[in-house]
C-alpha cells in the first residue's frame, strides 16, 4: 500500500445544525466497536446527533487554489477516545453531495458516500431563523427547524446549554469503526455558541431502518442547536487503531 504523506484540509462551514437525541444504548452499541465506551449515558440511553452544514471553500494543504463546495449530513454518537480518553465523535453515518470529494475520502479510508441533499437557512427581520434540510438518502429526509431562543430548554442531564455545547459540539477528533479497531483522525475548530432551537419536523426513513430511532422519537429531539458559521482544519489521513 501507497503511503499517503500528512496533510491537512481547511474549510469554513455554514448554516450548521445539530439535532440531538437520548437514544436507548443497546441500539447504537452494535455499530459501536466493543472496547470504545460511550462518553456519556443518561438512565440507560446515550447521545447521538444529525449534524447538517454546507462546506465551503474546502481546499488541501498540497494545493489550496483548488477548492470545492459541497453538503453533509453526519449521524453521529459520542465515545471515548482511545487514544486521549477524551470525548470524540464516533460517525455512525455520514453522506456528502460532491461525487468527486466521495471518491477521494473513500481512497483516505473514510465513508463518505454521495448522496443528494439540499439546505436552505433563513433569518427573518426579529433574528429568528428557519432552517430546511431536504433530499434522498436511502428514503426520502427532511428536516425543518427554527430558531428559539425565548424557549423554555431543559439541557438535562447537562447543566445548561453551555455544557451541552460543550460535550456536543467541540470534540476534536473523529472515528469511523473498522473491522478490529477505528480510524481515527484529528480537528481543530473556531469555538461557536449556537442558538437554541425546536423541530417543527425530522423525517429520516433510514434510521428508523437501522433501528436507531422511531418516527415518532425523531419529532422530539433532546435539543437543537443552530449556528451560522465555524472555521474547520482536518488533519489527514487518518490513522487506524488496533483495538
Amino acid at each position: 500500500m501507497v503511503r499517503v504523506p500528512t496533510f491537512s484540509v481547511k474549510l469554513d462551514i455554514t448554516d450548521v445544525a445539530y439535532v440531538t437525541y437520548l437514544v436507548p444504548e443497546e441500539r447504537l452499541r452494535p455499530a459501536v466497536p466493543e472496547k470504545v465506551p460511550f462518553a456519556m449515558t443518561h438512565e440507560g440511553k446515550a447521545f447521538v446527533s444529525l449534524v447538517m452544514f454546507h462546506n465551503r471553500n474546502v481546499r488541501a494543504s498540497f494545493f489550496p487554489f483548488i477548492r470545492f463546495n459541497y453538503d453533509q449530513l453526519n449521524v453521529r454518537t459520542y465515545v471515548r477516545d482511545p487514544v486521549t480518553g477524551k470525548t470524540v465523535v464516533l460517525f455512525l453515518k455520514s453522506g456528502i453531495t460532491s461525487r468527486v470529494m466521495s471518491f477521494a475520502t473513500k481512497l483516505l479510508g473514510i465513508p463518505w458516500p454521495a448522496m443528494s441533499f439540499e439546505i436552505h437557512g433563513s433569518a427573518e427581520k426579529n433574528g429568528v431563523a428557519d432552517y430546511h434540510a431536504a433530499g434522498e438518502w436511502e428514503g426520502d429526509v427532511s428536516i425543518a427547524l427554527r430558531e428559539d431562543p425565548a424557549g423554555n430548554h431543559d439541557y438535562a442531564p447537562f447543566r445548561d446549554m453551555y455544557e451541552a455545547v460543550e460535550f456536543l459540539v467541540t470534540p476534536t477528533a473523529g472515528l469511523y469503526a473498522v473491522p478490529g479497531g477505528v480510524t481515527r483522525f484529528e480537528v481543530r475548530h473556531t469555538f461557536v455558541v449556537p442558538s437554541p432551537g425546536r423541530a417543527a419536523s425530522v423525517s429520516f426513513p433510514m434510521l428508523e431502518a437501522l433501528g436507531y430511532l422511531t418516527g415518532e422519537e425523531l419529532q422530539h429531539p433532546h435539543n437543537v442547536l443552530l449556528t451560522p458559521h465555524g472555521l474547520f482544519r482536518v488533519f489527514l489521513p487518518p490513522e487506524v487503531i488496533r483495538l
